[in-house]
């Protein structure tokens, strides 16, 4: 196994063990920001709460992001110029926020 393959496997070791202390401080404080969740040598992991609205409409975005990466005609890194891309945002952001 190579450095960064053992490097990736322990960065997400990390990240899953950082989850279990986020999901236990939830519900322990109203803050959003977790500030520094866990550290582990030189890492540190901070984290955000949010609320179900908030995840849904970054679900349903991501959703739609990734119809646009599937367009063989869409250049991935370019700016999204679609206008029915633009409505559904807005629509969402209506919707959840």
């Amino acid at each position: 196994m190579s450095q960064k393959e053992e490097a990736a496997q322990q960065h997400q070791f990390i990240i899953h063990a950082a989850l279990d202390i986020v999901q236990d401080l939830a519900w322990t404080t109203s803050a959003m920001f977790l500030k520094a969740t866990d550290r582990f040598n030189d890492l540190v992991v901070s984290s955000y709460v949010t609320a179900d609205g908030i995840k849904s409409f970054f679900q349903e975005v991501h959703e739609l992001y990734i119809k646009i990466l599937l367009n063989p005609l869409y250049l991935p890194g370019s700016r999204i110029t679609s206008s029915h891309f633009d409505t559904k945002v807005r629509a969402l952001a209506r919707k959840y926020l």
